[in-house]
């Protein structure tokens, strides 16, 4: 039950501060974050699993250990039980909802769901510790509370990973830049790609730097106009923000500053 109390005080701070996320990451561009300020949902989730998220975790681990070895007493089974069944049923509508959202690799949403199926998790938990406790099995109770701190401190973890990765920089995957290519060949004048880096300024949007081979005895403007071609094929792959230069020479397909 104390697990369940928990839950719902990190539902409110987690749901105001994934709101506050949401509303930074709008935000455009400025002089000091010239990108936008998509990242802004990646600081507020990252802010959410650590202190949110882990303190609950922590705060369980602390509460159930003792109990080990001192198990307490269950008074009224039958008031917990409703408690948790109605619980569990609130917690259906916002999964529900959650599930049929279609941007689902967005950060924010990734946490609204860890978030709410801890607390599923959390409730069933409870439910049988309860249950088990009512069996005359006082054990339950804190076993049951410290599988919940897991499962809390597990999916923590998991969005401490995915947004610290975010926040580093984190390139697409090798079949990105492998579209890149091929989008980029289907432009006339275009002979080759290469120095292709690119890197996640936000939830699927991205920024990249390459170099388009072109004919040597190409004039600028005609050089400029297959650039802007290039850059539309970009469009098309969630590039938000690029810079394409024409080059007579060929070189690496991928670019990567390991001297920085």
């Amino acid at each position: 039950m104390l697990g369940e109390a928990l839950n719902s005080l990190v539902d409110l701070l987690v749901t105001g501060s994934l709101l506050v996320g949401e509303r930074m990451g709008r935000k455009g561009g400025d002089l000091e974050h010239p990108f936008g300020h998509r990242r802004a949902r990646n600081v507020i989730s990252l802010i959410v699993a650590v202190t949110f998220i882990t303190v609950t975790s922590l705060q369980l681990l602390r509460e159930a250990i003792p109990r080990l070895f001192e198990p307490v007493q269950l008074g009224d089974p039958q008031v917990a039980f409703y408690v948790l069944g109605f619980s569990f049923l609130v917690n259906l509508v916002p999964m529900g909802v959650i599930l049929r959202i279609p941007g689902k690799r967005d950060i924010l949403i990734k946490t609204v769901l860890f978030d709410t199926l801890n607390d599923q998790a959390a409730i069933l938990a409870a439910f049988v510790g309860v249950w088990l406790v009512w069996q005359g099995m006082p054990l339950a109770d804190p076993i049951a509370a410290i599988v919940v701190a897991l499962i809390l401190g597990a999916n923590a973890i998991m969005l401490i990973r995915e947004n610290g990765r975010m926040l580093l920089g984190r390139s697409p995957e090798p079949q990105f830049y492998d579209a890149v290519e091929r989008a980029e060949f289907e432009v006339p004048g275009v002979h080759g790609v290469h120095d292709m880096i690119a890197e996640y300024i936000g939830p699927d949007i991205i920024h990249m730097d390459m170099d388009i081979e072109v004919d040597p005895e190409m004039t600028v403007r005609e050089a400029d106009h297959i650039e802007r071609q290039v850059i539309q094929q970009l469009r098309a792959l969630n590039v938000v923000s690029c810079e394409v230069h024409p080059c007579a020479h060929r070189g690496e397909t991928r670019k990567i500053h390991k001297e920085i």
